[in-house]
């Protein structure tokens, strides 16, 4: 995998400004994205030989097939190199390592990497729909037949994790709570993020109690979204419009239900360090070359137990870290700083928008929430819900080969 090291760039990358956009359809808010990616790079669609993309919401998956195939006729691209593999969040780093090894094989020059949703104006239910409603669904799979059908929510997992870490390490209210108080912080100097207005600790820990002990104000935003990234190689990518970000390394872990007896903190954790282990040693960096982080952050304990698994804190460290300002603008950690999932947007899969916020901090056009001069960047994306069958992808970005 070292030989991949610095083989392919991203040359365009493209975010939808619509938080809210009742008007557009799914397929549109990514049709202007991919068109924004492509003209950011300064190519045409014309150009595009490889297409990566997964279902439009979290719904979706059970609804749509063929949601790459669907989008290219939407927008009459004709790739030879299609992939739709979907592991939630964590899809968008798998078509990354994807896209690396194919153009690096010669079998593709352009690979588009695409997410559209209208969660928010479609009124999809995200992390409280009661999977129960789901009972005799003939195809529903393994391990959920075992869970599902007695009522759990995602936020019900979510709310089990935070109660583990709460126990095994310690973690406190108020250290949770600072997690959502650092991307308000972000939020504030991002024009495009969902919610600006700053909070406190003692506002987080008011707000209401969803699954305890998560409050409102610890779970993500529900919103719409779109986005898309150009790759190429890294040769091609010194002709193009844009200073190239190269990819150095990438790594992914899966983690399965072990039968039902999974144990999900442990789970989590353990993915999350085998895919982050494989991204430094291709990349042939150690989490203390990292100058930003844009870290999965659908919840507040999904932060902390990504920063640890990481290698970015120790085990049962990264609560008192975040609480005392370590991954706050100005702190020693930049994490999340477009205001992440928690405040700038999260229409479903959120892991493509941490690739694009990488790409913008490294090419120094965050204006207002600029990182100063920072040439490493992690992006870590996980799905499934953080239970059960989950995985894990790392990528670690740089200006420089």
């Amino acid at each position: 995998m070292s030989d991949l090291r610095g083989t392919v760039a991203i040359v365009g990358a493209y975010e939808h400004p619509l938080r809210i956009a009742a008007e557009k359809s799914e397929w549109l808010m990514q049709a202007e994205s991919i068109i924004g990616a492509m003209g950011d790079a300064g190519l045409d669609r014309s150009d595009v030989d490889a297409f990566f993309t997964v279902a439009t919401s979290p719904e979706a998956g059970y609804l749509r097939e063929s949601a790459a195939s669907m989008m290219c006729d939407y927008l009459n691209l004709r790739p030879k190199f299609v992939d739709e593999t979907d592991i939630g969040g964590a899809s968008f780093g798998l078509f990354l390592n994807r896209a690396v090894m194919a153009i690096e094989a010669g079998l593709i020059r352009t690979a588009v990497i695409s997410y559209g949703a209208c969660t928010r104006s479609q009124a999809v239910k995200v992390g409280t729909r009661n999977f129960g409603d789901l009972i005799g669904r003939p195809t529903m799979p393994f391990p959920d037949a075992f869970m599902e059908p007695y009522g759990t929510t995602i936020i019900g997992y979510i709310g089990m994790l935070m109660q583990r870490q709460m126990f095994e390490y310690g973690l406190t209210p108020e250290q949770s709570a600072s997690v959502a108080v650092a991307a308000r912080r972000y939020a504030a100097l991002n024009p495009d993020a969902a919610k600006r207005r700053e909070i406190t600790v003692d506002e987080v820990l008011a707000s209401p109690v969803i699954a305890s002990p998560v409050h409102r104000l610890e779970c993500c935003v529900i919103t719409d979204g779109g986005g898309a990234i150009v790759l190429t190689s890294a040769k091609r990518a010194a002709t193009l419009r844009k200073d190239p970000v190269y990819v150095l390394g990438i790594g992914e872990a899966v983690a399965n239900s072990n039968g039902g007896y999974a144990d999900w903190n442990t789970d989590f954790t353990e993915i999350t360090r085998a895919s982050a282990e494989q991204a430094y040693a291709m990349a042939g960096v150690t989490p203390s070359d990292v100058d930003v982080a844009q870290v999965y952050d659908a919840f507040t304990i999904a932060t902390i137990l990504g920063l640890e698994g990481l290698g970015l804190c120790k085990p049962g460290e990264a609560g008192p870290f975040i609480e005392a300002g370590g991954i706050d603008p100005g702190g020693p950690l930049p994490v999340n700083t477009d205001g992440g999932g928690l405040c700038s947007n999260h229409p479903g899969r959120r892991g493509l928008f941490l690739l694009i916020e990488a790409v913008r901090q490294l090419r120094g056009e965050a204006p207002g929430y600029q990182v100063r001069d920072p040439d490493l960047a992690l992006v870590y994306g996980t799905g499934s819900a953080y239970m059960g069958v989950q995985g894990s992808a790392v990528a670690i970005l740089s200006k420089d080969r």
